[in-house]
């Protein structure tokens, strides 16, 4: 018996040879690669040393991403004495198996695991190489295959050695056989398929952010602009612009641009916008500069709305109070309305915002290179003449902005509010929570007069610099007949109305004018039908008011 033990010991030792066989492979060319480009894979057998394997024949499993690359053709390189087989399967992908210590890279311990881990899927392809040779050992390059690089968002890990098996001469089988890493990853390709996102810093009460639209105008190898490639996108309620045909390596400028003849524009400059256009051109110190503005290149750019002017002047903020009085400044100032044909809009980088860095044609900041699979893009944006950032990017507000040399960055009172559910691309939206402002009350009482209704507003809040309310009024039951004033002798008030929307208020022109505590407002209609109650005539559209030091008041109308 233990002559039999012994024998068998034997033949198992001279069917295993030890001794270290490693396979790898390398693909040319490793740089500028580009979709559509030629990708050779060498695969190379190394015999080892202490002791030399003699492989005669050689078995190689692998697989590859379809997605990132398309077969073309094998060319073995081993020599008219051998011989060589190809085949592939479509569709499957393996798994190595890491149970009890084993590793992925040792590539006949995996040969010898049973099953083997295959499973379907679509996105890889297996393939298999078998070559032998009678007249000397299998050594060095024993194939190159060549395979089309496709369009792909990541070429990560898009090419794997999975199982090996090898004999030598004697029809031992060589053990181990590894490989290191037995992995491809191609790096950056361009004109692969990239996911670019645009994202916007907006106040999150602000709910038009959904009405921009981003544009990305392709760039020529020249430096000129493709108008008729240009593509667009619109930005979603959480602000944020999604471009899924966008490629890496491809070059843009970049437009945000708002869209025209919508109701919201016409709530956009009000009276906390005037009011603060008319601080800093009032505010003019001992040596004749003015000093009211925190960051005043950026709001002298957004103040700046006259088309004669490109500096913010007396003009911009004239413009932008007859604006709110009702007067028509189209032909003159760039102020947006549902009506304005054209209007002030100005955008840039979100770091670089509070400096008042605009993009402009062939700024830096509007240029845009796709260099990643996924890549986002943030970026500040405002209104003309809307100082008082209702619709716009506050740069106090956001993360890093600066005034003078103190770092601003989001406090107690400011937060950027994120959605972890949101739907665009898994990106947080970059939404900030605006300050909280001091309330203010405006109680509007109506009630039935003879054959009209007289509305009342009370208002007991003192030191209001300005305040503007636009409501709706039931035009086919009503007519305005006259708005009524109480504000104090030294107050400029103004009131509009046109097909039953009607804008009135107050504000200071001489920097120490405030409205008068008490009933301010009275506005006297009359009735065209007899009338039982007031239920319904009216509704609030907006609403506004302003210190006089200039911050926004959360004007309540009740």
């Amino acid at each position: 018996m233990k002559k039999l033990i012994m024998f068998l010991g034997v033949l198992l030792i001279s069917l295993t040879s030890f001794g270290q066989l490693t396979i790898n492979q390398s693909f040319t060319p490793t740089s500028n690669l580009k979709v559509g480009d030629t990708l050779s894979i060498k695969y190379t057998v190394s015999k080892g040393t202490n002791p030399v394997t003699t492989p005669r024949y050689f078995w190689l499993r692998y697989q590859f991403n379809n997605k990132a690359v398309s077969y073309l053709s094998t060319t073995w390189s081993q020599g008219n004495s051998s011989q060589t087989f190809y085949t592939g399967w479509s569709n499957y992908s393996f798994t190595a198996n890491t149970t009890n210590n084993k590793v992925a890279t040792s590539l006949y311990e995996q040969y010898q695991v049973s099953p083997w881990g295959y499973v379907a899927n679509s996105d890889w392809n297996a393939g298999q190489l078998t070559i032998q040779r009678t007249d000397t050992s299998i050594d060095g390059i024993i194939a190159t295959q060549k395979y089309i690089i496709l369009s792909k968002s990541d070429y990560s890990n898009i090419h794997k050695l999975d199982l090996s098996y090898s004999i030598d001469a004697t029809s031992a089988s060589i053990t181990p056989i590894t490989t290191n890493p037995g992995i491809i990853s191609l790096g950056t390709v361009t004109g692969g398929a990239a996911s670019f996102n645009v994202r916007v810093a907006y106040p999150s009460n602000d709910t038009s952010v959904q009405y921009l639209i981003a544009k990305l105008i392709p760039q020529n190898a020249d430096g000129t602009f493709n108008d008729n490639g240009t593509i667009s996108a619109p930005f979603s309620s959480t602000g944020i612009a999604t471009f899924t045909t966008t490629k890496i390596g491809e070059k843009y400028a970049l437009n945000i641009v708002p869209p025209t003849g919508t109701a919201y524009l016409n709530n956009i400059i009000t009276v906390s916008d005037a009011y603060k256009a008319f601080l800093q051109t009032a505010s003019v110190g001992i040596g004749g500069t003015t000093n009211y503005f925190q960051y005043p290149t950026l709001e002298k750019k957004i103040g700046n709305v006259t088309t004669a002017n490109s500096t913010f002047s007396n003009e911009d903020s004239y413009n932008l109070f007859s604006h709110i009085m009702g007067i028509n400044v189209s032909a003159k100032a760039k102020i947006p309305s549902s009506t304005a044909t054209s209007f002030i809009f100005l955008f840039g980088k979100k770091a670089t915002w509070h400096t008042g860095a605009i993009a402009t044609q062939n700024s830096a900041d509007r240029l845009i290179t796709i260099t990643s699979a996924t890549q986002t893009e943030d970026f500040a944006y405002a209104y003309g003449g809307d100082l008082d950032y209702s619709n716009s990017t506050d740069p106090s507000l956001i993360a890093g902005s600066v005034t003078g040399m103190s770092v601003n960055p989001i406090g107690n009172t400011a937060s950027v509010k994120t959605n972890s559910t949101n739907s665009v691309a898994s990106l947080n939206s970059i939404a900030y929570t605006p300050n909280k402002l001091a309330n203010a009350t405006l109680s509007l009482s109506s009630k039935i007069e003879g054959t009209g209704v007289v509305l009342t507003g009370t208002l007991t809040a003192a030191d209001l610099a300005g305040l503007q309310v636009i409501m709706n009024y039931d035009s086919n039951t009503l007519t305005l007949d006259n708005v009524v004033f109480d504000t104090g002798n030294t107050m400029t008030n103004f009131s509009t109305h046109n097909n039953g929307r009607l804008t009135f208020g107050s504000i200071d022109q001489n920097k120490t004018s405030r409205i008068k505590v008490g009933t301010p407002y009275k506005l006297v209609f009359t009735s065209k039908v007899p009338l039982q109650n007031t239920t319904g005539l009216f509704f609030t559209v907006l609403s506004d008011a302003v210190d006089a030091n200039g911050n926004k008041v959360n004007l309540i109308v009740e």
